[in-house]
């Protein structure tokens, strides 16, 4: 028996458990001390990197990262959520480590916590020291950690020594990201858009003018296909980023923070991961869109529906007609900028678009506009290699 999973069990707290790489021995404890089930809604462990990705919505930069365990956690949340009708006190926890095994293994020995509420995130590195122990030690250190940083996260008073450090324990951090209102009524399903304000202005934004994107990070070329589209168009525009995307765990707190602080101009905050649910939200909007995000609105694979076993239900090249007519009736347009594709510079006229579809955009050709950079070029820039996780 754990007194440490004993005082767990007995909180009001309960929660989904996603945890690889190396915290199975924190999963083992928990769940083999008696009442178990009044905290534990479901545990899985997706060492395999298909399993990693589908739980993360696709391959994540760095399996063993801050980012893949918060979307681990995130992803966590939302199951627990969905699985008790009492969410109050749900939370989601997710562990991604990177420990000694029987192979070298490239970069520092360490592991991300991450612990999800509605109320905040909670994040925590642990670093090891190279040498002081064995695979065991570290497993053993990465047990009390989690542990330790579970309490944090959930204010629960699950003993004093967990916050004492471990030989072969070389450093650690950790953080809160607290929700504001607004972000938590995202999260939680109450609202489905927001408009962040600079403290500027005291007006809302109308949404006339939207140019939709994940701002990951914010790059000039964003901030130019704004000014052009408001030449054109004559309206005041703001940027739109939505908390959920199709197939992925919704953003937590932290990346909403880190996102909205790049502007320093309005931005609506939204739960409408579609140009029709968009659409809905603000009818007669004019859209600002690359060529690549046109591509996808007409492509029928994004229009796919499917049941619970995964069976696709209806026509997907029907229900894409459906929508673009809903745009249409919606009075919607698009402002499209073109892009440069394996050193080609790609238009409206190279990439098919439905005559629906095509209708509605207002195109920005080459000589107008031309910016060869983009979001996922910067983040390939800052990210390092993959880890095992084994």
């Amino acid at each position: 028996m754990s007194d440490r999973a004993t005082r767990l069990h007995a909180s009001p707290d309960i929660g989904v458990f996603y945890v690889t790489g190396g915290g199975v021995s924190f999963l083992d404890e928990m769940l083999g001390t008696a009442g178990a089930s009044r905290s534990v809604l479901e545990a899985r462990v997706p060492y395999a990197a298909d399993a990693l990705s589908e739980l993360c919505g696709g391959r994540p930069a760095q399996s063993c990262s801050a980012d893949t365990a918060r979307a681990m956690a995130m992803a966590a949340f939302e199951r627990a959520r969905s699985l008790t009708p009492d969410q109050s006190r749900t939370f989601g926890f997710g562990c991604t480590a990177s420990l000694a095994t029987d192979r070298p293994k490239r970069g520092e020995h360490r592991a991300y916590i991450a612990v999800q509420t509605e109320n905040h995130t909670h994040s925590a590195k642990i670093e090891f020291t190279k040498g002081a122990s064995d695979r065991a030690g570290e497993e053993f250190i990465l047990r009390n950690f989690c542990w330790q940083q579970l309490a944090i996260a959930l204010a629960v008073d699950l003993g004093e020594h967990l916050y004492e450090s471990l030989p072969g324990q070389s450093d650690h951090d950790a953080f809160s990201a607290p929700a504001q209102d607004a972000w938590r009524e995202l999260i939680l399903g109450s609202t489905d858009a927001h408009a962040q304000m600079p403290s500027s202005e005291s007006e809302p934004h109308l949404g006339e003018l939207l140019l939709p994107g994940s701002f990951n990070p914010l790059h000039q070329g964003h901030l130019d296909m704004m000014a052009q589209a408001e030449a054109i168009t004559g309206l005041d525009g703001a940027f739109e980023l939505s908390v959920e995307n199709v197939d992925k765990p919704l953003l937590d707190y932290h990346q909403i923070q880190q996102r909205i602080s790049q502007f320093n101009r309005p931005v609506w905050l939204t739960r409408l991961p579609t140009f029709v649910e968009k659409a809905r939200r603000f009818p007669g909007t004019t859209f600002v869109v690359g060529i690549d995000t046109i591509v996808r609105v007409a492509a029928p694979r994004y229009y796919q529906v499917r049941d619970g076993r995964g069976r696709q239900l209806g026509n997907a090249e029907r229900n894409r007609d459906e929508a673009l007519a809903e745009l249409a009736a919606l009075a919607c347009r698009f402002i499209v900028f073109g892009r440069e594709h394996n050193g080609r510079f790609s238009t409206l006229d190279d990439v098919g678009l439905p005559a629906m579809l095509h209708g509605l955009c207002i195109e920005v050709d080459e000589d107008s506009f031309r910016r060869d950079i983009s979001s996922t070029q910067l983040r390939a820039i800052d990210n390092g290699g993959d880890d095992d996780l084994r």
